[in-house]
């Protein structure tokens, strides 16, 4: 015990010996004084219950002892806490309210045609502001058009996330896709194109200077730096239109 509950039982041992005192004193008068022993009785009885209530504030009480106090009365508080938070909701309690119309717009998920769509469209999709609705706008000018929806992972700043909020809402015309014409493309056109490097676009045309124009499609893959997997993603971009029409 610390010496805080010392000093209190001591102070309870002295109010309960004063007490005694002061009940002797009542019954020695009740002795001498018989016509005044009913009075004297009820402030025996009075006595006698106070020191009983000094008998059960001495004994140490286990939430005291642990928390000199502070877990009694933390229960306490506990308790009142505990049954307010049952208590049914504020019927006062604000209501929620609509949301913004800019995303009411957005949750109505119209459908944007990619290779027509201007800034305006784009940014009525999911998950596209402004910013980003120009990448896309950038990306499909460099490209000359999107052929499938899984070009969308090209365009910078893209990730899953945005891509499943987008997919799903956009449709191709291919047929709006511009071509390069490989027999009269320049090494800027040609290295302009995502797919294709200044180094790739300078043997192209180099080819072609050399031994007269592209016959076909195939003929690219002559050019000893464009590999299989780069003719597969350029080709549909291409054409031989310059040659065939002789």
């Amino acid at each position: 015990m610390d010496g805080g509950g010392v000093s209190r039982k001591r102070g309870y041992l002295w109010l309960a010996a004063v007490l005694l005192a002061a009940l002797l004193i009542v019954v020695f008068m009740g002795l001498l004084l018989p016509d005044r022993q009913q009075p004297m009785q009820q402030v025996a009885t009075a006595a006698t219950d106070s020191l009983e209530e000094l008998r059960q504030l001495s004994q140490p009480h286990p939430a005291r002892e642990r928390c000199g106090g502070s877990g009694y009365r933390s229960s306490h508080q506990h308790t009142a806490y505990a049954s307010s938070s049952v208590q049914g909701p504020n019927p006062q309690e604000s209501q929620p309210v609509s949301p913004p119309e800019h995303i009411y717009r957005k949750s109505k998920r119209v459908i944007v045609e990619l290779n027509s769509a201007d800034s305006l469209d784009l940014v009525q999709l999911y998950d596209v502001g402004p910013t980003f609705a120009k990448r896309i706008l950038k990306y499909r000018a460099l490209l000359g058009g999107f052929l499938s929806k899984e070009q969308l992972w090209e365009v910078y700043g893209m990730d899953s996330v945005r891509y499943n909020h987008i997919a799903p809402y956009v449709t191709i015309n291919p047929a709006s896709v511009t071509l390069l014409d490989l027999n009269s493309a320049t090494v800027d056109q040609l290295k302009s194109h995502p797919y294709l490097d200044y180094y790739q676009a300078k043997a192209i045309v180099s080819m072609r200077q050399q031994n007269g124009p592209y016959q076909d499609l195939q003929g690219l893959l002559m050019v000893p730096i464009i590999d299989k997997e780069t003719y597969i993603k350029i080709k549909p971009y291409l054409t031989c239109n310059s040659q065939q029409n002789r």
